[in-house]
């Protein structure tokens, strides 16, 4: 585990890598709910762009959204099994988020993808969690 800075940021991280690595099993399940909607359907990943990228050690995480439906979601690649993606999400441009949203696991392989979300009205960043590591990174939010 890391000795964090002290502040905001740094106290999220140790929430988040509490999370992540102790009772992450709760907070998983909730987090993994059915994609938000938006007034003009279902969230989908029609149309995807890349809108923000960042590395937490040798993993790519990229923050993609679809200009049909206004979804979010966070990848990445670049993996292995036991490491994580999430998407945070935010009304106030970062100052305050919702999150570890949409929260998914490498299972197998080198990549994986959280659901899509509505970020209508917000702005959102993906961030991933290095299993081997512990080092958490986040993408810019968009």
């Amino acid at each position: 585990m890391f000795t964090p800075r002290l502040g905001t940021r740094a106290a999220v991280l140790v929430a988040t890598t509490t999370l992540l690595t102790g009772v992450g099993g709760a907070v998983a399940a909730t987090s993994a709910a059915a994609a938000d909607t938006s007034a003009a359907g279902s969230c989908t990943f029609a149309n995807p762009k890349t809108v923000k990228t960042a590395k937490v050690d040798s993993i790519n995480i990229q923050l993609r959204y679809s200009t049909s439906t206004r979804c979010a979601w966070g990848r990445i690649y670049n993996a292995d099994p036991g490491d994580k993606v999430w998407v945070d999400r935010s009304s106030n441009h970062g100052h305050q988020w919702e999150g570890p949203l949409s929260l998914t696991t490498v299972r197998s392989g080198s990549d994986t993808h959280t659901a899509s979300r509505y970020d209508g009205g917000y702005v959102m960043r993906a961030c991933a969690w290095n299993d081997s590591t512990h080092h958490i990174k986040c993408t810019d939010w968009y």
